[in-house]
């Protein structure tokens, strides 16, 4: 009855999935106990009523949050792979977007599934991250195997450790970004990485060319 009498009401003066995103910025920024549903009111340009009305109670939001983080912002990491042509490159673009975002902009370092949300004590919130995390790391594993099918990979590669190293290696990218380590030094993190992924020696930091404008 309540849907019903929703859908013959007044249209919506809000758009879900922008309100959200203000959402997820505010409790990437600050945290989920230390942001406030005033803060939240103030973030999303709705009322406390308003908000319990469309999302629930502020639990209930933050895990709204989180899914539209993870479907929009979290999932560029697996969009740079899937878009290059090689594993190798495919990696490299999928390590340089962590580093992309998780520094784009200083006041919310870091990310909100892989920093924030896991030190939440909501169980709601914990099976949603660990099965989001478990999902991510399965479609790694996926695109490895396919490099291993084309040959790119040997016939032994062993795909869930490469694809967990991956998920390891792009956690700590995100915590390192977190505490505010210098941008050029996660980049060079993020060659080492794909090299730990691959399987091979990485070359020595220094003599790696200096990157100019590289995201």
């Amino acid at each position: 009855m309540i849907e019903k009498s929703r859908s013959r009401g007044r249209p919506r003066s809000y758009d879900p999935d922008a309100v959200l995103d203000r959402a997820a910025q505010l409790f990437w920024a600050n945290g989920f106990s230390a942001t406030s549903l005033d803060d939240l009111s103030a973030a999303m340009g709705m009322g406390r009523p308003s908000i319990y009305n469309a999302f629930g109670d502020k639990e209930a939001l933050f895990l709204r949050a989180l899914q539209r983080y993870r479907d929009t912002v979290a999932l560029t990491p697996l969009r740079a792979l899937e878009a290059e042509d090689s594993i190798r490159q495919g990696l490299e673009a999928f390590f340089r977007q962590f580093v992309a975002y998780t520094t784009a902009d200083r006041s919310h370092l870091g990310c909100l599934l892989g920093n924030v949300a896991p030190i939440t004590d909501l169980p709601d919130v914990q099976r949603f991250v660990k099965t989001g995390l478990a999902a991510f790391e399965a479609q790694i594993a996926a695109h490895l195997s396919a490099a291993v099918r084309r040959g790119e990979l040997p016939p032994d590669y062993p795909t869930q450790l490469g694809a967990r190293r991956a998920v390891n290696a792009g956690l700590a990218i995100s915590a390192r970004a977190r505490y505010g380590t210098p941008r050029e030094e996660l980049l060079d993190d993020a060659e080492d990485a794909t090299s730990s992924v691959l399987g091979v020696q990485p070359l020595p930091r220094r003599s790696r060319v200096r990157r100019t404008g590289r995201t």
